[in-house]
């Protein structure tokens, strides 16, 4: 199938599936509820398509990784939800059983999940073998279009094709990647075959000037590889300033406000759970027995530094007796100060227990980098690298170098380089679904912890 006759029949054929998804999940939630189709599923059905179309859901990206995919289909899902559940509410308030609400909504949760990421592995399969490919013609001559090209050959299923790579108007350096000749001796009817020009950033800037001025001419899409592609970064974004365009480099998961919402619902919802079921009588029991062991509060609250270097008070158990090196002397797992409950706490982790109050009125969040001292941070704020990096975010009880068992006492400048690079890491990967794999390490964790004293 040609392109054009593709980019036509696609979105309809795509539209029909998605109607058939919807009308089956409907027909299977009245069958097993015993109710009849009416108007409003009619209007349900008109309005998901509204929705859908608004979104342009039949654009499936040639990169685009199926959580990705994911998330944008739940995204369009929820907002559907969303808006059906409010005009119910205003205009027809009709009742429904939660068991017909659960039923409908996972059914076609499922359905449309499963019906979108089938499609989206079909047109992986289809392009692998040659169908719905674009040309590629690469202009350059160092590791970058190197990099393109092989990047083209590892992962046919994006559906990009090149044969080699041209110059424009020099001698080829590269002995990697087949050299098909200079850009200057091709004839306008050869270009005409491509279907996307990529060109080096590199490039000398009348160069690229003239590259751009050709595939406008021969109506081309044409792309530039920047020199900051192969920096250590995860994404880029393209945006403007009224007519100037710029690169975001350093944008992360986190930066989308739908995302922030997602993990400061977590957040608030977890924290008022264990608030309510398990520090409201896990307190007086620990803060009694706190009160038993040695003189002084049962709380140690510390400033610690927060998000963007914001200073807060952070909640613990007191775990040692009372002193003057607190804020100085960073404590270990046989520090003389601890109590011999308050060692118990400690390696069972369970004087943090009190910081989900700092979750709870948004100090913190459940999963995030650990707070440090305000002292430890600027020993090592100018020795390790990204250091900052980890108050871009919220704070949190637990974080990715917690649940893989780095803990506690900072012992070494490689000790502490290693905890940041996790938690960057994280930043740059961070999903719902990792902030719950993170919480169920931490747990499990924390029992060992405690069994260890039985």
């Amino acid at each position: 199938m040609s392109k054009s006759r593709f980019s036509f029949y696609f979105p309809i054929l795509y539209y029909l599936g998605e109607f058939l998804v919807i009308i089956i999940s409907t027909n299977i939630m009245l069958a097993f509820t015993h109710t009849k189709w009416t108007y409003v599923n009619n209007l349900f059905i008109a309005f998901w398509f509204l929705i859908s179309i608004a979104l342009k859901s039949h654009v499936v990206g040639r990169d685009i990784k199926k959580w990705n995919l994911i998330k944008s289909t739940l995204k369009s899902l929820f907002l559907f939800s969303g808006f059906v559940s409010i005009l119910n509410l205003l205009f027809y308030r009709m009742e429904f059983y939660l068991l017909t609400i659960i039923i409908a909504a996972a059914l076609f949760y499922f359905l449309m999940l499963l019906y979108k990421l089938t499609v989206d592995t079909i047109l992986e399969k289809y392009r692998a073998t040659g169908g719905n490919i674009l040309r590629c013609l690469i202009i350059g001559n160092n590791n970058q279009v190197s990099q393109l090209y092989d990047e083209i050959l590892k992962f046919p299923e994006l559906g990009y094709r090149a044969d080699g790579i041209y110059t424009y108007n020099s001698k080829f350096k590269l002995s990697s990647v087949p050299y098909l000749g200079k850009f200057t001796d091709l004839d306008e009817s050869v270009i005409k075959k491509y279907d996307r020009i990529f060109f080096s950033q590199k490039v000398k800037l009348k160069t690229q000037e003239k590259i751009i001025e050709i595939a406008d001419k021969l109506n081309i899409k044409v792309s530039s590889i920047p020199d900051l592609a192969f920096h250590d970064y995860k994404n880029f974004f393209i945006s403007k300033i009224s007519t100037v365009p710029y690169i975001s480099i350093n944008k992360l998961p986190l930066d989308n406000v739908f995302n922030l919402y997602i993990k400061r619902s977590f957040d608030i919802l977890f924290s008022f759970l264990v608030l309510t079921l398990i520090l409201s009588w896990l307190t007086p029991i620990i803060g009694i027995i706190i009160k038993l062991s040695s003189k002084g509060p049962v709380f140690f609250i510390q400033k610690r530094e927060g998000y963007r270097g914001k200073i807060f008070e952070c909640i613990k158990f007191r775990t040692m007796v009372p002193n003057s090196m607190s804020d100085t002397k960073m404590a270990d797992d046989n520090d003389e100060r601890l109590t011999k409950f308050g060692k118990f706490l400690r390696l069972s982790t369970l004087d943090e227990m009190p910081q989900f109050i700092n979750v709870f009125f948004g100090d913190m969040s459940v999963v995030g980098p650990r707070p440090h001292p305000i002292n430890l941070n600027k020993e090592y704020r100018s020795k390790v690298k990204n250091f900052e990096k980890r108050h871009r975010y919220k704070p949190g009880i637990t974080g990715l170098a917690q649940s893989l068992g780095h803990s506690g006492f900072i012992s070494s400048f490689q000790e502490m380089s290693h905890r940041v690079k996790m938690d960057v890491f994280y930043f740059k990967n961070w999903s719902i679904f990792l902030d719950l794999k993170i919480v169920i390490r931490t747990i499990l964790i924390l029992f060992k912890g405690v069994l260890r004293f039985r």
